[in-house]
């Protein structure tokens, strides 16, 4: 009889995918994982060297290179910089450098781990994180030669300048001899002509020397000047230096009653308190109204504070009104006019000195001493004739009238200067250096 264990036929595999009731054993990783840094030594480390949009062969191998540092600490690693460059390619050449502080990771350290599953060991050390990059090798060779005749040029010029006669005829020479025309020399091809005519079109439209000179005074830190003034009056209107609104909201009536009662008025400005009687017995309002603009710009510059890098700042709002005395709208019209934010940098204050300038003009009938406004604004004498020059005005030493006007005396008048504004105006030139050939 047939054993019925053999007859016994085998169960055909599950067609419908369920998983099999069996489980397969499988190896569990360690619960823990022991962590060791393996400690760096004066060998070479590992590298480990992405190649950002390069498809590097896997045959190339490389020379490594290795300098120290620039006053570096810590171990090999920090202090020498390693470097690998191939050549074995036939067109390209392969270099793997370090990437410095500069870098997006520049300050990020890199290790290597080995992990042993049996042991749960994890063995770290750090590495160098080089970039490999590759150059074309023509490029290279294109970019030494550029270099070799820079070089050469560089030598040419300082033969011609320092050399004897005998060097200066063998250089000349061979300039003579590099620039002559061959009968077979090629025609300049089409992207030379397109390049050329290109040029001839934008020149066409160029600034001229005159147009680059008014850009440039326009930029300038000043009141812009009327050229079209036929009288000094015409050049700075005092419309124009105080403004609309001001003029109509300056109130000078409390200096017309003090000065018709014999009152002292006292201000923290030299120039205005030595002028401000006369000008109020005039009884000419605009000009007293351009008086009292001045010593609002007077006290809004004593009232700054000093920053850094020679930047004034503005001091807050409720200590400006409490120093200056005035309605609020009067120092936020300043502020806006003068000030960039809550501070001023060499052009606002440029610009202060510059329209507090064109308004002593209008006080003293564009005559000015610049000995009062010098020690009211704390400048050298070269400093504050320097803006009265940058408004047109011409500078002159006090002559023996002046010195009667002024009551001064000879020694006395070496640290004073007369500031003139009459027609033609006298603009500092500001030198164009022309382009060389």
């Amino acid at each position: 009889m047939s054993d019925p264990k053999a007859d016994k036929k085998r169960k055909r595999a599950s067609q419908d995918g369920s998983r099999p009731g069996k489980k397969v054993a499988i190896d569990l990783p360690a619960p823990t994982v022991k962590v060791s840094v393996v400690p760096e030594t004066d060998e070479w480390s590992p590298v480990t060297a992405p190649t950002p949009g390069l498809s590097l062969p896997s045959n190339i191998s490389f020379k490594p290179y290795r300098k120290a540092r620039p006053a570096a600490r810590g171990g090999h690693i920090q202090s020498s910089e390693l470097l690998l460059h191939s050549s074995e390619h036939p067109k390209i050449d392969y270099t793997g450098r370090e990437e410095g502080l500069g870098a997006l990771d520049g300050l990020m350290k890199h290790y290597v781990g080995v992990y042993d599953p049996k042991t749960g060991e994890l063995q770290v050390m750090e590495t160098r994180n080089l970039v490999l990059r590759g150059t074309l090798r023509a490029e290279a060779q294109e970019v030494q030669r550029d270099n070799q005749k820079t070089k050469q040029a560089l030598r040419n010029t300082l033969g011609m300048e320092f050399g004897t006669k005998k060097a200066k005829k063998a250089i000349a020479s061979l300039t003579e001899n590099a620039i002559t025309a061959s009968e077979d020399a090629k025609s300049t091809n089409s992207v030379a002509d397109a390049v050329l005519d290109s040029m001839t079109e934008s020149t066409q439209n160029m600034a001229t020397r005159e147009e680059l000179q008014a850009a440039i005074d326009d930029a300038k830190p000043r009141p812009k000047a009327n050229l079209d003034a036929t009288t000094p009056a015409e050049v700075y209107p005092i419309d124009y230096l105080v403004g609309h609104d001001e003029m109509r909201t300056i109130a000078v009536k409390e200096w017309q009653d003090a000065v018709s009662a014999n009152r002292n008025i006292e201000t923290k400005s030299r120039f205005v308190s030595k002028r401000l009687n006369k000008v109020v017995a005039s009884g000419d309002i605009p000009k007293i109204k351009a008086l009292r603009y001045l010593l609002l710009l007077l006290d809004f510059h004593l009232s700054l504070k000093s920053g850094p890098k020679g930047v004034k700042k503005l001091p807050q709002k409720e200590e400006m009104r409490k120093f200056m005395g005035v309605q609020d709208s009067w120092i936020d019209g300043v502020r806006r006019r003068f000030a960039e934010g809550s501070q001023l940098n060499k052009w606002h204050m440029d610009n202060l000195y510059t329209h507090i300038a064109a308004l002593s003009l209008i006080v003293d009938n564009f005559e000015v001493d610049t000995y009062d406004l010098k020690q009211d604004l704390k400048l050298e004498p070269k400093a504050i004739s320097q803006y009265y020059h940058e408004i047109g005005c011409r500078i002159k030493n006090p002559t023996l009238t002046d010195r009667n006007k002024l009551k001064i005396t000879k020694e006395e008048a070496q640290a004073h200067r007369i500031a003139v504004l009459r027609l033609p105006l006298d603009f500092p030139k500001t030198r164009i250096v022309p382009r060389r050939r």
